[in-house]
């Protein structure tokens, strides 16, 4: 297992953890595994992208310095969402691509996400092979081998229109509120709504670098639900700070997760006969109702760990063109290959619109149970395969015991933050009692 990278690559505190030096040693790193791979051309194009962060433009700088001190050319983006870098990546036929955002960890957070050619996470192999050339003695090369810096000003557009192209957006001065979390989104996702015709109110749009995320985005849906009610508008959408995913609330207050997104669009491809093969690729924490519905729909959910990395991976394996996960990373691969909140807001608004059905009236047969998440604070990020609950006896009985009336109960480490995240789902009293006795037994072990 790589030490540096958890699920959504490595992430620390600006200036802290996430230092010049080390986005230096990983630019270095990509670079010379670059150059002793099998690369077509003289030397290697490396994509950078980065979201809004204060710390953003200086490991933007330190990585460029890596790359280009090692041979390698950068193709630099500018403000971008993930999802954007991971489709031009592909477009400008880059090697690789590193984007420097932590997503929607807070502000004083920072991040390097590197990406194959193909814009896809790479694995932990390529992980584990980067942080030991990150130690390497390797030389810098020679003068007349440096890298160059290559700006493409125009990103947001060729992001944008391929988005719209492939969804078919048109809407007819329909009006919508986007919150965008004063990050890496704030001039795409206006930019894909008004090419389509909508009348955009857009929410949190800042981009300074002081309040990417800070009670607002995907992980803070209650500014964007007023603001959606007291105006009047169908729906809004919330991004978090790198665009990888996306939430909806609608009129009436109902919130849409990754789950209900998903369902809209399986009842989209079901009805007309698209949706083949007939699965989704969902994670332990994907609502059992959920799971339900695709079984009435004659389909199936297929399951495996928290992170879109892993979705990802099973649905090639699967050959699914839909996955995701609860908190907004959804994949629908006739859009794009990564999680893109952007691409699948576009997606579901499309369908809406082509449907005339309201996101109610689509989702009448998705009936979820209750699910609850507590974030408990741990001391430091621990790798979720050296968590076992069966080393924590007391812990593990309280949990079965639960388990045996019929709730479903997910512990896990966070893989890019310092928590451990309980998920309880059942009958709404049931899981509020579980969680008043799980949470303090894991406060007791977890600080003791």
């Amino acid at each position: 297992m790589p030490n540096l990278f958890g699920t959504d690559g490595i992430r620390g505190r600006s200036n802290k953890e996430m230092t010049p030096e080390l986005a230096y040693k990983l630019g270095k790193a990509i670079a010379i595994l670059l150059r002793e791979g099998s690369i077509k051309r003289s030397r290697p194009l490396v994509g950078v992208a980065q979201d809004t962060r204060t710390s953003s433009n200086m490991l933007f700088t330190a990585l460029s310095s890596g790359l280009m001190s090692y041979g390698a050319d950068v193709l630099y983006f500018g403000v971008l969402p993930t999802p954007g870098l991971s489709m031009l990546t592909r477009r400008f036929g880059a090697d690789a691509s590193v984007m420097v955002s932590a997503s929607h960890n807070p502000m004083e957070d920072n991040g390097l996400k590197v990406l194959n050619s193909v814009g896809l996470k790479m694995q932990e192999a390529e992980e584990e092979l980067l942080e030991q050339l990150m130690e390497s003695d390797h030389k810098p090369v020679s003068w007349d081998h440096i890298g160059q810096l290559h700006y493409v000003s125009n990103s947001t557009q060729l992001y944008g229109d391929e988005i719209l192209e492939k969804t078919h957006l048109m809407l007819d001065q329909v009006p919508l509120v986007v919150d965008v979390a004063h990050g890496a989104t704030y001039a795409a996702a206006p930019y894909v709504l008004q090419k389509a015709g909508a009348r955009v109110h857009t929410l949190f749009a800042t981009p300074d670098g002081y309040w990417i995320n800070h009670g607002c985005g995907a992980t803070n849906l209650e500014p964007l639900k007023e603001v959606v009610k007291t105006m009047g508008v169908p729906l809004g959408f919330a991004f978090d700070g790198d665009g990888d995913r996306v939430m909806a609330v609608t009129s009436s207050g109902r919130v849409l997760d990754g789950d209900d997104l998903m369902a809209i669009i399986v009842k989209y491809l079901s009805q007309r006969r698209l949706w083949d093969p007939k699965l989704v690729v969902g994670t332990l924490m994907t609502n059992s109702g959920f799971e339900e519905f695709l079984k009435k729909m004659g389909g199936e959910l297929v399951r495996t760990n928290v992170g879109d990395k892993y979705v990802s991976d099973s649905m090639r394996e699967n050959g699914a063109m839909l996955g995701g996960e609860p908190s907004g990373h959804v994949i629908y691969t006739p859009v794009n290959l990564t999680g893109d909140g952007i691409g699948i807001m576009a997606t579901v608004l499309s369908i809406l619109n082509q449907t005339g059905q309201s996101p109610e009236e689509l989702l009448k047969d998705v009936n979820k149970k209750t699910q609850k998440t507590v974030n408990v604070p741990l001391g430091k990020r621990i790798n979720g395969s050296s968590f076992d609950i069966a080393q924590l006896p007391e812990l593990r009985q309280l949990v079965e015991d639960y388990s045996g009336q019929g709730m479903r109960i997910v512990l896990r480490p966070s893989g890019t933050e310092p928590l451990l995240r309980i998920t309880i789902e059942g009958e709404e009293e049931q899981v509020s009692q579980a969680l008043e006795a799980i949470v303090p037994l894991v406060e007791r072990i977890f600080k003791g």
